[in-house]
């Protein structure tokens, strides 16, 4: 029996809409050999935000030193908060590090600087942010290679218990999510349902698309999941965790219950397909 090609995100959204995703690497670490990387912390008063070239006086401290520049990340801004700004810059003789920093002092609206060293050859890392945030809320990163190794052996001892336990712990998770997050913004349901799509994307979980959501029902699609990549080529569904965050996400927006809530996947990426797809519906 002939499988249909299982395309990439980039093949997926050219073909469907033109739109074209690329990957984003994350943290605030660097790894370049050939280099000797020192990262700097600079924190600005929260009245810079409204100020115009701040950011390039800070920039041009190591520009007019010849000093280039290997990565510059600046922490989501809050009203009323100061603004983070931390840049690796590659520097080859320590003498130089104090003047950069007390050059960086004397641009208005900064409010201290902090620099450290390479941990090791080519390796630098933030040593100073703890914990990740959004939206004022901790978050965890894991990788491929732990949750790959996490579900598999889920499956492989427990089989469909897992998927019922996975589905169980995460339907619940996003219900409270819903709760916590959704109606405290106060956004209009439409608006809702394009933001979690964004979210669903910017976290990992997969490109995920609300086909439909009417009052009883509902189809999400979701591209390259991060949990059925794991399993292609089983030939049985496999989306525990992703059907557990969508379904608690519809009976946050629809304000059902658990036992209300009907979800199956009825295609899968696992099985061959080009996305996965699950049908919701309640019971009332």
């Amino acid at each position: 029996m002939s499988r249909r090609k299982i395309l990439t995100v980039m093949e997926l959204f050219s073909e469907k809409s033109g739109k074209k995703f690329k990957p984003y690497e994350i943290g605030r670490y660097i790894s370049l050999p050939s280099s000797h990387p020192y990262f700097f912390e600079v924190t600005t008063s929260p009245e810079t935000l409204k100020k115009s070239g701040i950011l390039a006086q800070i920039l041009d401290v190591f520009r007019n030193e010849n000093i280039p520049i290997l990565q510059l990340k600046v922490s989501t801004v809050s009203p009323n908060n100061p603004i983070r700004i931390l840049i690796v810059a590659d520097i080859q003789t320590k003498q130089i590090v104090e003047k950069l920093a007390s050059n960086i002092m004397q641009v208005p609206g900064v409010e201290s600087v902090e620099y450290t060293p390479p941990l090791f050859d080519g390796v630098a890392i933030d040593v100073w942010s703890f914990p990740p945030i959004f939206q004022g809320q901790r978050i965890i990163f894991f990788r491929k290679s732990l949750l790959e190794g996490m579900l598999k052996e889920g499956w492989r001892r427990m089989g469909e218990d897992f998927a019922v336990l996975l589905y169980y712990a995460y339907f619940h998770g996003a219900l409270k999510t819903y709760k916590n997050f959704y109606v405290k913004i106060g956004a209009k349901k439409e608006n809702i349902v394009r933001l979690t799509e964004e979210l669903f994307r910017m976290f990992g979980y997969g490109i995920l698309e609300i086909v439909s959501l009417k009052e009883k029902e509902a189809i999400a699609r979701v591209y390259d999941s991060f949990e059925c990549s794991i399993f292609q080529g089983v030939n049985q569904s496999r989306g525990a965790i992703v059907r557990g965050l969508i379904a608690g996400w519809i009976a946050g927006y629809w304000n059902a219950k658990y036992d209300d809530i009907f979800v199956k996947e009825t295609k899968c990426i696992a099985k061959g397909d080009p996305y996965c797809e699950y049908r919701i519906w309640r019971k009332k």
